[in-house]
């Protein structure tokens, strides 16, 4: 899942949304009925990161929304219905089958129903990311020289991060935006470093702001293990890329947020990636 994309544009459109509906309101009096759509489909993905919460007052010094599980929601292509189940208890949905698959140019509907309310959107599914090249296929982790001293163990972890950054780059000729995914590919873990407990690290994931440019560089050496990684470079749609490019408005001249969901808050997009991989080895 690629759920960190999503939540400080979101928390974002949100507050405006509110805000403006509570112009000549109190701001504690948000209709309880009105739900917030968090929806992102991924080109050759599962369809699993389609999240609903309810809102909340703009008076509340953190968010204190609530997932909504028992909504009913479902996709479409040109006419198909999928159903969506919930995934658990955070708020989030997916689809169980394996006939569904998401690719350039489809045309998606999503419908979400709950508490008297129904709220549709539709989204397409961007080209695909074209020309990644990594900088590095291979990091080499030295030996650590420990029975010289702490100086050259500095030294020698010096060196090694400072060689170890990986550049991306890609076409991107009209400035369109895009953000890199960096996470390990498989479950085993094998420490880089052997004061690191295996219990202590989480399935490593790094996920980047949107860009419009053309590369982005990785510092490999902050990654805990060995093993293979992918790096994985998303171009985003023009929906997702206009509530990012209007993120920083000021509060106190708001317009209207873009957002391509009716009759709810939110937003339902589509990204499309290209995949290349690189391996942390021992030297």
């Amino acid at each position: 899942m690629r759920k960190l994309i999503s939540n400080s544009v979101i928390a974002w459109v949100t507050v405006c949304t509110v805000l403006m509906s509570c112009e000549e309101e109190n701001l504690n009096d948000i209709a309880v009925n009105q739900f917030v759509v968090e929806a992102f489909l991924y080109a050759g993905e599962p369809v699993d990161d389609i999240r609903i919460k309810s809102t909340f007052p703009l008076t509340d010094e953190e968010d204190t929304s609530v997932p909504i599980n028992d909504a009913e929601v479902t996709i479409s292509k040109y006419g198909q219905e999928y159903s969506l189940v919930p995934s658990g208890l955070d708020g989030y949905y997916h689809y169980p089958g394996d006939d569904l698959e998401i690719s350039t140019n489809d045309v998606f509907e999503l419908q979400v129903s709950q508490g008297g309310i129904t709220a549709t959107a539709i989204t397409q599914v961007p080209t695909p990311t074209v020309g990644l090249q990594l900088s590095q296929d291979s990091i080499k982790v030295p030996i650590l020289p420990i029975a010289q001293g702490r100086d050259a163990v500095v030294e020698a972890l010096g060196n090694f991060l400072s060689g170890s950054s990986i550049q991306a780059n890609w076409n991107n000729d009209i400035g369109d935006l895009y953000f890199m995914v960096v996470e390990r590919v498989g479950d085993d873990v094998d420490p880089i470093f052997p004061q690191q407990v295996i219990d202590a690290i989480e399935r490593f994931r790094f996920v980047s702001e949107p860009t419009d440019e053309a590369t982005m560089t990785f510092l490999a050496g902050t990654l805990e293990s060995f093993g293979r990684y992918a790096i994985r470079v998303y171009h985003i749609n023009n929906e997702y890329a206009e509530l990012y490019d209007n993120r920083a408005q000021d509060s106190r001249d708001l317009n209207e947020p873009p957002s391509n969901v009716t009759n709810a808050l939110g937003v339902f997009s589509a990204f499309n990636s290209q995949t290349q991989f690189f391996e942390v080895v021992r030297e």
